[in-house]
């Protein structure tokens, strides 16, 4: 039985926005970022849950449920937490049915959309549900790139990114990501274009 360990999730992770990318413009002659955020959603959970069968999912899970079913009515930073919000992709245990991970979902790499899903993830790491698990989430995003990128180009940019992430969230939490850049025109796309699909890691980090 696959073990879902956090490098396992976040590949998983990648290869379900890559297996979107493909259906996307397969059935519907568009590529992944004409389609709605919902329909990523939708294919990571199910990639995640076929992969690992000890894992179930939510989908736009509203946050105060997530955390009354650890008992939480009082919230620590409910402003970052958008407490009355919902999670994209709420990971469980298919056993259990208890809350594993939060997987927010992106169609960019923008600064403020990035910070804003990095904050939530890192407040709700911080909360008293005394679950390890909670303790770490993520990000999954697409974006463009030109033809003209190489692989050092695609570094810095992430480096930016993750730079930029560990310089607002502090040293509470610790950042990192992996990613997969797709051949330019593939799925949809220009000949001039590549798709980047990137996962965040937002972790609790211990002194």
């Amino acid at each position: 039985m696959a073990r879902a360990t956090k490098i396992q999730l976040q590949d998983s992770i990648i290869d379900a926005l890559e297996r979107a990318s493909s259906e996307a413009f397969e059935k519907s002659g568009v590529h992944i970022r004409k389609m709605p955020e919902y329909f990523l959603n939708v294919f990571i959970a199910n990639e995640l849950s076929n992969k690992f069968p000890t894992l179930g999912y939510r989908l736009e899970m509203p946050v105060k449920e997530a955390l009354n079913e650890f008992g939480l009515e009082d919230y620590i930073n409910p402003n970052e937490l958008r407490i009355n919000g919902k999670f994209d992709i709420a990971i469980i245990s298919r056993n259990s049915r208890k809350l594993r991970h939060i997987i927010e979902v992106k169609r960019s790499l923008s600064k403020l959309q990035l910070l804003k899903e990095s904050k939530r993830l890192k407040a709700l790491a911080a909360e008293q549900h005394q679950s390890k698990r909670l303790e770490t989430g993520y990000i999954a995003a697409i974006s463009r790139l030109g033809s003209t990128a190489r692989s050092y180009d695609v570094d810095q940019l992430l480096d930016t990114r993750l730079g930029f992430l560990s310089d607002q969230l502090g040293d509470a939490v610790n950042v990192s990501c992996r990613y997969k850049v797709m051949e330019a025109g593939s799925y949809g796309f220009a000949p001039s274009t590549s798709l980047l699909l990137t996962v965040f890691c937002i972790k609790k980090a211990y002194k």
